[in-house]
């Protein structure tokens, strides 16, 4: 019996009566349970088709005793769970930290993963001046252990979705709206860089040439502009 899988379910395909009807009827399973999931909230983002062993291999070139796997990563999930983490382990006092938790996707301010590719970075951070305070642990809290924020919501992120995703801590700037990823700097000759896309090149163009004749190459490093970090990528 030919076989059709995804990440969380698989599908038998009865012999016919003939080869190539059994090898037709398992790529229109394949087809329309594929779409299925790529139309069934929440939609992954991506997906990679991998058919008798052969990665990005078209559904047609299966054979009639061959298995069509798809498989999808979940990283929608991940995101929305580290934002509902970060949300319960705020410290609430006026509730303006609470909800200043923020989506980047490569570099770019987004509401949801719908422009994400493969490769580019998701980031979640809040841009509020006294976010950095609250993450170092320097600034005075009315709850014990309120503090640390991003670092505790790390652990219960990782604990939940470590198997699905690569889940990070750090602190990066924010310049102009763009969130700044220093870590690559050295590799593109930049002060700071912003993505891969032509379109996120020239802005990081422009940014570093308007904000560094005001504070200088290091904007990006100004303790004022760094704020914590929760960096997520596909496994």
């Amino acid at each position: 019996m030919a076989r059709v899988q995804a990440t969380s379910e698989s599908f038998r395909i009865a012999t016919q009566r003939t080869l190539e009807a059994t090898q037709k009827l398992l790529v229109k399973v394949a087809k329309r349970e594929h779409n299925r999931v790529l139309n069934t909230e929440p939609r992954p983002v991506s997906f990679t088709r991998i058919v008798d062993g052969r990665v990005g291999s078209a559904e047609e070139a299966v054979k009639a005793n061959g298995v069509i796997v798809y498989q999808y990563p979940r990283l929608e999930q991940v995101v929305q769970f580290a934002i509902e983490t970060l949300f319960d382990l705020s410290p609430v006092l006026s509730g303006e930290y609470r909800k200043a938790h923020t989506l980047f996707v490569n570099g770019a301010m987004a509401s949801d993963l719908r422009g994400w590719q493969p490769g580019q970075e998701i980031v979640i951070t809040n841009p509020l001046p006294y976010a950095r305070k609250i993450e170092a642990g320097k600034m005075s809290m009315r709850v014990s252990g309120s503090d640390r924020v991003y670092q505790q919501a790390l652990k219960v992120v990782r604990g939940r979705y470590g198997n699905m995703a690569s889940v990070s801590f750090t602190y990066r700037g924010i310049v102009g709206g763009a969130q700044i990823n220093q870590a690559k700097a050295a590799s593109t000759g930049k002060s700071w860089w912003l993505g891969n896309d032509g379109a996120a090149r020239a802005a990081s163009g422009l940014l570093e040439s308007a904000i560094a004749k005001k504070h200088g190459k290091t904007a990006h490093n100004r303790s004022e502009v760094r704020f914590p970090v929760l960096l997520i990528r596909e496994l």
